[in-house]
């Protein structure tokens, strides 16, 4: 008797977890379907093929937002509403205090999307990114930096990124992150895949680091070094 008991009640719980496990794919399924025209319209907006109205953009909004609400712990749609407030104001200034709340919510967006994939480069450089455009160069800043760099070695755009924000903060960057920008200018421009010697030498001249070019000599010794 106990014995038919015991497997009575084993078969219940594996029946409601298969049921659980249902109803999750199916939330999920539904999610990727609600959230497809938006992320095609979001891809379609960053190649520039699309210039999205006030009407458009609140679409976009609500249907990656409906697509959240049925699969909260999907890291795709936590990018995607990261990305999508990201581009919204990418030509506007941070001195407007609807721009900085749109960013700060791109921010918060791929925080989340960092507790989930800890080793993404790409929710890294994000992070870093939101950060810059905010005005926020502080410890979180420099460590999305170096970890954008560490996650993604053989990512030549994150680290074409990274390192530009790292030129560009470079006043304010710790010296731990100085030394990042520094190791990856050097590996890039030594990187035999990709040329990218003429987008590091491009990236120096704008932001006037003309002392940082002997990275690219393929020399070991750091610069300024006899």
């Amino acid at each position: 008797m106990r014995s038919s008991s015991a497997t009575g009640f084993l078969a219940a719980v594996l029946l409601v977890a298969l049921l659980v496990v249902v109803v999750w794919a199916g939330r999920r399924g539904l999610a990727d379907v609600v959230a497809q025209e938006p992320r095609f319209e979001i891809e379609r907006w960053r190649a520039g093929k699309l210039v999205p109205d006030q009407i458009k953009l609140n679409v976009i909004q609500a249907e990656l937002h409906k697509a959240l609400e049925l699969d909260p712990g999907n890291p795709n749609l936590l990018d995607d509403l990261g990305r999508f407030y990201a581009i919204r104001v990418e030509p506007r200034q941070p001195s407007d205090m609807n721009v900085r709340e749109i960013r700060q919510q791109s921010l918060t967006y791929f925080r989340q999307l960092l507790e989930l994939r800890p080793t993404s480069g790409h929710a890294y450089v994000n992070v870093a990114l939101m950060k810059f455009w905010l005005g926020e160069i502080d410890q979180e800043f420099s460590l999305s930096l170096q970890q954008a760099l560490r996650r993604s070695p053989w990512e030549p755009q994150v680290q074409l990124i990274t390192i530009e924000l790292g030129l560009a903060s470079w006043p304010a960057l710790s010296d731990s992150g100085r030394q990042a920008i520094q190791r990856a200018i050097r590996a890039q421009g030594e990187w035999k895949l990709v040329n990218q010697l003429p987008s590091l030498l491009s990236l120096l001249k704008r932001y006037n680091r003309p002392d940082l070019a002997c990275l690219l000599g393929g020399e070991q010794k750091p610069c300024g070094a006899s």
